[in-house]
């Protein structure tokens, strides 16, 4: 068994290679939570996947057990109750909760010089296999790490450009990598999730009903095709924005930049905040109130009272969200070209269609 302060590292991070060996030892089956004895951490496993749906990245700490047994058990039996209720959106609402949680308490670690080092180290290394060093307070990543954690960041301090690199390594402060850590967490989750997905073993009668009361409580956001009808129909729309659009209508979580540019291209081409708002809803970091205010920030309605337009197709390039490099866009320069463009294609096609079946008629 781990000693008192290995098992609470164990508890706030149950990820770590050791933690599910501890469960195995512990001798915990599914079986074993129809036990009463064992109902604090069906408890807490509810009110993990609960604190996830209901505030997302807004996890508290505070919510975790004090019983560091309940608090790492919890975390496999979340999963599995996740992955029973078959949810994309709850599955990445999940993972990205877990990973906030994570970082949330690597960042309180880290106030401790040393040991918040050793055990941010310790999770880069050898959970997720990055190449990380530390030198005195200085931290460096090898180059292909640090482009494969970063690739999703369109901040300017996270470009290459923008960062030292001696002998192939980048240098990062702590707080930097914590955030990098925090997207291999949701993957580690998501793909956990996954894996029981595939294998959903048979759950006990009260792991059961917890399953229903979580498909209950779930945010009614269900939005199909039609909320974006008529001249807004994604059959007029650049590649680059089909793709932001299916990205987010999977659950998956885009970068800031591109929630902007899918945002200013949406406003621009007419389609009405609300059934934006709802596109944004599927989220898995989804906040309702922030979301509307950035949406009619976007569209001129706060702040500096300004409507954006849609980023260039260059600035999507130089942002990693052009498709195919433009080649299927016949060399425009925005997005919104492109869109009227096909819309008139379109227009005419349909006109076309029509004439022709009116002279068969």
């Amino acid at each position: 068994m781990p000693s008192a302060s290995r098992l609470s590292t164990l508890a706030k991070y149950p990820f770590l290679p050791e933690a599910r060996k501890y469960i195995s030892e512990y001798g915990l089956t599914l079986e074993s939570f129809s036990d009463p004895a064992y109902s604090k951490i069906v408890e807490r496993a509810k009110q993990r996947i609960v604190d996830a749906v209901r505030l997302g990245e807004r996890v508290d700490p505070s919510n975790m057990s004090e019983d560091e047994v309940v608090e790492l058990a919890s975390f496999p039996l979340a999963i599995i109750l996740v992955a029973a209720v078959k949810d994309r959106f709850l599955a990445r609402r999940f993972a990205l909760a877990e990973a906030s949680l994570a970082t949330k308490l690597l960042s309180e670690d880290a106030k401790d010089a040393k040991r918040g080092s050793k055990t941010v180290l310790r999770i880069a290394r050898d959970v997720f296999g990055m190449d990380v060093e530390v030198t005195g307070n200085e931290y460096s990543m090898a180059l292909r790490d640090y482009l494969k954690a970063s690739m999703r960041f369109n901040a300017p301090s996270w470009k290459l450009v923008n960062r030292i690199v001696d002998r192939g390594r980048v240098m990062v402060t702590i707080s930097e990598l914590i955030r990098l850590l925090k997207d291999r967490v949701v993957e580690y989750v998501l793909e956990n999730v996954e894996k029981a997905m595939a294998r959903p073993p048979k759950l006990p009668e009260n792991l059961q009903r917890i399953v229903d009361e979580i498909k209950s409580i779930l945010p009614s956001k269900r939005y199909e095709e039609e909320i974006i009808s008529g001249e807004s129909s994604p059959e007029a729309w650049p590649p680059c924005m089909k793709l932001i659009y299916q990205e987010i209508m999977r659950g998956e979580n885009v970068s800031h930049f591109a929630n902007f540019a899918l945002a200013s291209f949406l406003i621009n081409i007419g389609m009405s905040l609300d059934n934006i708002l709802k596109i944004f809803a599927h989220r898995p970091d989804f906040n309702q109130r922030i979301a509307r205010y950035q949406i009619e920030h976007i569209a001129g309605l706060r702040g500096s009272r300004t409507k954006y337009t849609t980023p260039s197709c260059d600035t999507m390039r130089t942002n990693g969200l052009c498709v195919e490099d433009g080649k299927l866009c016949g060399g425009v320069k925005n997005p919104l070209v492109y869109f009227r463009r096909s819309l008139r294609r379109l227009r005419k096609a349909d006109k076309n269609k029509a004439e022709v079946e009116g002279e068969r008629g």
